[in-house]
């Protein structure tokens, strides 16, 4: 039970990171009457939700661990 639980999150933040791929991928021919300043801080905020998902990715096997031996 406990692997496909960590199978639906895992698919999640997958997605997740994925679409912010994505807009990050089409910010430039999406949003053309952005400043380059405004842009950029898009493109920022984008690539930290991808390095959150990321992060969240590598501490998932561990959090389950943990929890799974204490259960």
């Amino acid at each position: 039970m406990q692997h496909f639980i960590l199978a639906f999150i895992t698919i999640g933040i997958v997605w997740t990171a994925w679409k912010n791929f994505k807009q990050l991928g089409r910010l430039k021919a999406a949003d053309l009457d952005l400043t380059v300043e405004q842009r950029q801080q898009q493109q920022m905020r984008y690539t930290m939700r991808i390095v959150a998902c990321l992060l969240a990715l590598a501490a998932l096997p561990f959090l389950f661990t943990i929890i799974g031996k204490s259960l």
